[in-house]
């Protein structure tokens, strides 16, 4: 009777050629029919190939949760991992205490024995196991039971591979688009400017893109520390590999170590299962940890580990993973003050802070704002679906005289705010439409006023190259050295 009942699972199988999931429940079905079984159940590696999880099982009672149901390859404590390293078919009889991935699929107390069969894999290992339940000493057919694995192997195989097409097709599709996106934002991604600020920002952005080593971005909330990252990442070789960002002041610590980490299944209630992180995931390119001086210091520990030695363990694991990834990190807080406080470690820093840039923020550098509030404008009325409207002369000023302490952010929300609250027959923006938006309210400024602003930019900067010799610096730019002291008194500089 066994021939006549294999080539007819060969027939079943067959008709469920290319349903991953109906080759499995059939597959779990013939083994029990054959084995003479009360139940049986298919085990198969997930994509990660870090777990085994239950793709078919009779008799089908029952729902199957994925996230419940699953087994760590590595745990070879129970039979069904340790048959798919090894590959050879086990019989176990009279077992007093079931392991995990019998009681997964049946929760009779009078399981007593079960069979288990590998299905083959031809490129790498195993590509999962059958496990058939009895009542008492099986009377299993194990040779016709691992012929059933053979076939069903094969049609599984090409299953997975249709399957795999149609996933990466899929993927091959978002990643298009995504390109598409990226190369739009690269267009616009850029210091717009002609500062000396500007100058060496895109400057300092050629220099280390290609670098491997850890940047540290500094400068005031809404300068562009996020977007000066992005350009690093987009700049350098490894631009091919994802950008992953997370704030790191925005999440409790707990959460923020999973995040960052990873987990395995079990680590704490809620996971469900294993998660690689934002440091595993990021392989081949940048991680961006915005807001590191809010960095819980006992994860500071975890990350300088990191950085050190280049692997990563995931929360409630034992098992370090490798990362190929870059870190990119940014901060508004005086990290020498944290240091000081004890509340940043120096070590960290030193790891961190191998190569450096900060920011100015816009008010030292007004020469570029009549560019960003064209940039901006322009944006903002494409988004809005008007046509591209201009600044009035006396809107012109007050954009050029205003402090800006949420720097280019509210800017460029004022802006936003400004286009969208204005008629769609306007040809202008004008200073009523302004206004409103400004935290701390605008001032117009005359010329005198700003060529004095000017000029005390220049002359800050200019003490900057000499390290504040008055003496020297009034020789170099040709001012009278008691100008220059009355230019830092009005600013309010020692």
């Amino acid at each position: 009777m066994t021939p006549p009942l294999l080539l007819s699972s060969f027939h079943r199988l067959r008709a469920n050629a290319g349903d991953y999931d109906a080759i499995c429940r059939t597959l779990a079905e013939c083994a029990c029919e054959i084995d003479g079984a009360m139940a049986a159940g298919v085990f198969l590696r997930d994509y990660a190939g870090e777990t085994l999880f239950i793709a078919g099982r009779f008799p089908a009672g029952g729902s199957l949760n994925e996230d419940c149901q699953r087994l760590e390859v590595d745990d070879l404590d129970d039979p069904v991992c340790y048959c798919l390293h090894t590959g050879i078919p086990a019989a176990f009889t009279q077992m007093p205490e079931l392991p995990k991935s019998v009681r997964l699929i049946s929760a009779s107390p009078d399981i007593r024995s079960y069979n288990i069969y590998p299905l083959p894999e031809r490129e790498a290992g195993g590509m999962g196991c059958v496990l058939t339940l009895f009542r008492s000493s099986p009377r299993g057919k194990q040779t016709v039971c691992q012929y059933l694995c053979l076939y069903a192997g094969a049609l599984l195989e090409l299953a997975r591979g249709r399957k795999q097409s149609g996933y990466a097709l899929q993927t091959l599709e978002k990643e298009i688009r995504q390109l598409k996106e990226d190369k739009i934002q690269r267009q616009t991604l850029t210091f717009a400017g002609d500062s000396p600020a500007a100058h060496h920002l895109r400057s300092a952005i050629s220099r280390v893109s290609n670098s491997n080593a850890p940047l540290l971005i500094t400068g005031e909330t809404g300068t562009g520390k996020s977007l000066l990252a992005r350009m690093v990442h987009n700049a350098g070789k490894r631009s091919g590999g994802p950008f992953l960002e997370i704030n790191c002041g925005a999440l409790p610590a707990n959460l923020l170590e999973s995040e960052l980490f990873g987990h395995v299944r079990g680590a704490f209630s809620g996971a469900v299962s294993n998660a690689r992180g934002l440091l595993r995931s990021a392989d081949g390119g940048t991680v961006f940890l915005d807001e590191i001086g809010e960095m819980p210091p006992q994860l500071q520990v975890a990350l300088l580990q990191v950085l050190q030695e280049h692997k990563v363990r995931p929360v409630g694991g034992a098992k370090f993973y490798p990362v190929n990834m870059r870190i990119i990190a940014a901060t508004n807080r005086d990290l020498n003050e944290a240091m000081n406080a004890k509340d940043f470690r120096r070590d960290l820093y030193h790891r961190l802070a191998v190569l450096k840039i900060h920011i100015p923020p816009l008010r030292e550098r007004r020469e570029d704002i009549p560019g960003l509030c064209s940039l901006f404008l322009e944006r903002c009325c494409k988004k809005s679906g008007m046509s591209v409207l201009n600044f009035s002369p006396d809107a012109h000023l007050m954009l050029l005289g205003y402090s800006y302490p949420g720097n280019i952010r509210e800017l460029e929300s004022i802006i936003e705010q400004a286009v969208n609250n204005s008629p769609h027959n306007s040809i202008e923006l004008g200073m009523e439409s302004l206004v409103s938006h400004a935290e701390n309210g605008f001032r117009c400024i005359s010329l005198s006023d700003f060529r004095e602003m000017q000029e005390s930019w220049f002359i800050q900067n200019a003490l900057k190259l000499y390290n504040g010799d008055i003496q020297a610096c009034s020789k170099a730019i040709g001012v009278h050295p008691r100008t220059i002291r009355r230019r830092l008194s009005s600013a309010k500089i020692d």
